[in-house]
């Protein structure tokens, strides 16, 4: 349930291997773990080349825009008997006859020509359009990621809580031996039954199992972390900022308002509306007329050396009036077509925002719950480590069973445990709102001193 998909957990298939064993543990930040899986997601870098792409786009619809200037040059040899197979050649005097032989020539040409639109409909609908692609793209990227920002810290705080909970299973541990040999000592002396002591083995074996499920837990959380970040699954990872409460909150009203204003998505919709709307220009564009410039300049010869020979040059200028008169309804199809896409793009852009509401509401609700199970998990640790404390207090005298420090214990286990999954929660639910709200899903605020680790605030 409260596992995160990560993006790219595919990608770590084109790694080169490293062996797990050569890494050292690292200190490793919240703010390092998005970098790195930043710098390195697939999905990002994907984002960023379909940018560059959008890039390109605009490139080629500006060039429209701008003069297309080519040099070409030709040399042919030819023989053409055209004259010979003339139907009134048989008609031409024997000499005359002889002397229209046809011979072998060489022709060479070099030229230079321009091409210019001087006026389209749909040229500058279409630069339009690119620009707004491009704005489109940037915003894709920003979504993407910032998607993998918060992927990256729900698998961050994901590990934080496996560790924390091998820690508090660590205690339990340590104190189910401490009770055993207690438990050992006073049967020797005759003041414990035998029942005492497999009642505490029992416990015991029972606190080695789920620290040992515990700890696979926490392994499989450290692989998701590092195949956020693509590195090896394998690779060590010593988390140094822990789960701690951090005060957030902010009315719905202000949720969505700042949401709309900021979120990547509402931005991206809006500029493929304008997309869209850019290309239904284009598409009208081409039933109406267009004015283009077209001049070429250069040599014609049978001598290359008669090449820069002002009596040689060839030169042609034009400028032609394109006007469509019937196409088969062609164009008409295409405005049909970019019209429609228009429309759909603004029904994604109304499902974005209706969308973006949801998850604004829901983002505010979980983060509003996950802080009141926390505020009532605060007290209830340190009720439990006192009754625990006491009751071997009582044990140590007598006035107490081994069944009454089992209760105890396991109490404590079970506060520690919903102490430490409330402070997950509200972890993940303060990152989800803030990336809800358009802002950096990274804390900038300081911890409140009273969310302070359990397992570093309890006795043993």
């Amino acid at each position: 349930m409260r596992r995160t998909t990560v993006l790219a957990s595919g990608a770590l298939l084109c790694l080169a291997p490293l062996a797990a064993g050569q890494l050292a543990a690292e200190q490793l930040s919240r703010a390092q773990a998005v970098a790195l899986a930043v710098a390195n997601n697939p999905e990002v870098r994907k984002s960023q080349q379909s940018l560059v792409a959008l890039h390109g786009q605009g490139r080629e619809a500006l060039a429209d825009a701008l003069p297309a200037v080519n040099f070409y040059a030709t040399t042919n040899r030819y023989r053409d008997p055209s004259l010979l197979n003339s139907s009134s050649f048989d008609a031409f005097p024997p000499e005359l006859r002889a002397a229209l032989r046809p011979i072998p020539a060489n022709l060479s040409d070099a030229w230079g020509e321009v091409k210019q639109t001087l006026f389209s409909f749909k040229l500058g609908h279409a630069v339009r359009a690119a620009r707004h692609g491009v704005a489109m793209g940037e915003e894709q990227e920003r979504s993407v990621t910032r998607a993998v920002a918060l992927d990256t810290i729900r698998a961050y705080n994901d590990y934080l809580l496996d560790v924390e909970k091998v820690q508090v299973a660590e205690k339990a541990v340590r104190q189910g031996e401490k009770h055993l040999e207690m438990a050992r000592n006073r049967h020797a002396a005759g003041v414990a039954t035998e029942l005492d002591v497999l009642r505490l083995e029992v416990a015991l074996e029972n606190q080695r199992a789920l620290l040992e499920r515990v700890k696979g837990e926490a392994d499989w959380a450290r692989g998701a972390l590092n195949a956020a970040m693509v590195r090896p699954i394998d690779a060590p990872v010593d988390p140094s900022d822990t789960l701690a409460r951090v005060d957030f909150d902010a009315p719905l009203e202000t949720v969505v308002q700042e949401a709309m204003a900021s979120r990547a998505e509402v931005k991206a919709a809006d500029a493929a509306v304008r997309v869209y709307q850019e290309l239904v220009g284009v598409a009208q564009g081409e039933r109406l007329p267009s004015l283009d410039f077209y001049a070429t300049w250069g040599y014609s010869v049978r001598k290359p050396g008669n090449f820069l020979n002002g009596e040689y040059t060839k030169w042609n200028t034009a400028v032609t009036l394109t006007a469509p008169v019937f196409d088969g309804r062609r164009a008409s199809g295409r405005v049909l077509q970019a019209r429609a896409r228009q429309e759909q793009a603004v029904q994604d852009r109304i499902a974005v925002e209706n969308r973006i509401r949801l998850e604004a509401k829901q983002a505010r609700d979980v983060l509003g719950t996950a802080g009141r199970v926390l505020a009532a998990t605060l007290l209830n640790v340190t009720q439990a480590q006192k009754v625990l404390d006491m009751t071997q207090a009582n044990y140590t005298l007598g006035a107490a069973t081994p069944l009454d420090v089992l209760d105890a214990q396991a109490a404590l286990v079970v506060a520690e445990s919903v102490r430490l999954e409330a402070l997950h929660a509200h972890a993940n639910a303060r990152a989800t709102l803030r990336w809800v709200m358009g802002r950096d899903p990274l804390d900038s605020a300081s911890p409140t001193p009273a969310a302070e680790s359990p397992t570093k605030a309890g006795s043993e």
